[in-house]
């Protein structure tokens, strides 16, 4: 008879202990969605000051550039890329085009950039450079169209550079629109 008071006497405090247990976690179940909780901060922008970025494709490099500073926004949608210096675009593996600016802001998204200061662009290894300077340009990756709002200087390794006013230029269907427009042009 002693054992049997024994083990009885160990079932209540297990049971005792075991109802607490299913209790607390029952209570913690049925809690749990009555709490507002407060969402973590969604990251600021990131600056990054003085450095070099590279972009990569399968088959080799897409472009690279040297910058004085980028600062994104929170989202990382929108880059803001300031002094940009020995910027190359390749084209098959190869320099194409160099590229300097004093302020390009880049969608990630959509690939629309917009340059806003002072955008000189030359062609690389060919004969005649072909230059490209300005100080506004937009480009519309959807619609394959770059918007110039402001005077250009175009030189196509004529005599004279190309001045233009305004310009817009659908890469998609080859349509060019140019208004006040002075000097010489060299096609080939």
């Amino acid at each position: 008879m002693g054992t049997t008071f024994q083990l009885s006497r160990l079932k209540l405090p297990a049971l005792i202990a075991g109802g607490a247990l299913v209790a607390y976690l029952g209570y913690g179940i049925w809690a749990a969605g009555r709490e507002d909780l407060i969402l973590p901060q969604s990251n600021g922008p990131v600056l990054f000051k003085q450095g070099s970025a590279i972009g990569q494709r399968l088959e080799g490099r897409s472009w690279s550039v040297d910058y004085e500073r980028i600062s994104t926004s929170s989202d990382q949608v929108s880059l803001d890329l300031y002094g940009v210096k020995h910027g190359i675009i390749f084209r098959d593996g190869k320099p194409y085009l160099g590229v300097t600016a004093k302020r390009l802001t880049i969608n990630t998204v959509t690939r629309d950039f917009n340059a806003s200061g002072k955008l000189h662009i030359e062609t690389l290894g060919k004969k005649p450079v072909r230059t490209f300077d300005t100080e506004a340009a937009n480009w519309s990756d959807s619609q394959q169209t770059l918007t110039i709002p402001d005077r250009a200087k175009i030189g196509t390794g004529a005599s004279l550079p190309l001045l233009v006013g305004s310009a817009v230029f659908n890469v998609r269907t080859g349509e060019l629109e140019m208004h006040q427009v002075a000097g010489a042009v060299r096609f080939k």
